[in-house]
């Protein structure tokens, strides 16, 4: 029914957005190489580290990945929330 949704069925439509987001900038990497032009994704152009993008694509940490992020890199919270919700 239209305006009603589970959490289940957002997360489904979330992860299904960031597959599609992850394999165009995928995409947009491997274009601008070809041409000589330099790109960065958003995960290597603020160094995240790999487990906490690990943690953030798991959906349901991503308190745990901010406070992973602070521990890592001393960032303050509201920039590591930041990027923890850009990834």
């Amino acid at each position: 029914m239209a305006g009603q949704y589970t959490q289940e069925t957002l997360k489904a439509h979330f992860d299904a957005t960031n597959r599609r987001l992850a394999a165009i900038e995928e995409q947009l990497k491997r274009l601008s190489d070809a041409a000589g032009i330099t790109y960065s994704t958003f995960v290597e152009e603020h160094e995240v580290p790999e487990e906490v993008v690990q943690l953030a694509v798991a959906g349901d940490q991503l308190l745990a990945a901010v406070k992973k992020l602070r521990e890592l890199t001393g960032m303050d919270f509201e920039q590591a929330r930041d990027i923890v919700v850009g990834l």
